[in-house]
């Protein structure tokens, strides 16, 4: 059973030597893979083709992410909240990352046209008594399906597909890419600056594609 510690001696011992530290990192560990896990089991629908043991192990790797992401940022915490609570987001974000990555791994570039028409179905059936509305959707939808399949790059396909579709956060998708968040933020940028210019390509503009999606009273 892991020693109950307040902020001040986990930061203690963390930071010590010897076998008080790896005593506090294996407690620490413990309890990150359990983070890991739990984040899992709320998401099984992304991991259906794992095994138990594997998506075991899954959480293993992320715990150890988050440990050395944690010890990393020891200086960043200021104890506004218990050190547990600080360092389970690292455990569950990265395990949220790596949910979303496997849920994606198996869809080929080819097939996000797909996916992104079954978005446009999403959307249409918010508003299925519109049949103008629902057809433009679909347009809408097929255009930015093909922008992104043609007009962007790999790691900006990926940067939009994190950051807008799966709502990972910026710093959590900063740290899984191994960048920065400024040349995060410019792949961003740049992918939606071709989306936009695509759809102004077709006649579409900014104002005109939100009140399409807007939701109807």
């Amino acid at each position: 059973m892991a020693i109950l510690r307040t902020n001040q001696v986990w930061l203690q011992e963390l930071r010590s030597s010897g076998e008080v530290r790896n005593a506090a990192i294996e407690d620490l560990r413990g309890l990150l893979i359990r983070a890991a896990s739990f984040t899992f089991q709320r998401t099984l629908g992304d991991l259906a083709n794992y095994s138990p043991e594997e998506i075991h192990q899954l959480a293993e790797d992320c715990a150890q992410d988050a440990l050395i992401a944690v010890l990393e940022n020891l200086p960043s915490f200021r104890g506004d909240s218990k050190f547990t609570t600080w360092a389970y987001k690292f455990a569950i974000n990265i395990s949220l990352t790596m949910a979303r990555r496997e849920r994606w791994r198996e869809i080929s570039l080819d097939q996000m046209e797909d996916r992104a028409s079954e978005f446009g179905l999403l959307f249409a059936d918010k508003s299925t008594a519109d049949l103008d509305r629902t057809i433009l959707h679909g347009e809408i939808w097929e255009i930015i399906a093909e922008a992104i399949c043609s007009e962007l790059t790999e790691k900006q396909r990926l940067v939009l597909k994190l950051v807008i579709f799966d709502e990972v956060p910026m710093d959590v998708v900063v740290q899984w890419m191994n960048s920065n968040r400024n040349a995060v933020y410019k792949l961003l940028h740049d992918a939606r600056r071709k989306l936009k210019h695509k759809m102004e390509s077709h006649g579409f503009g900014i104002d005109e594609i939100i009140d399409a999606f807007r939701a109807s009273e």
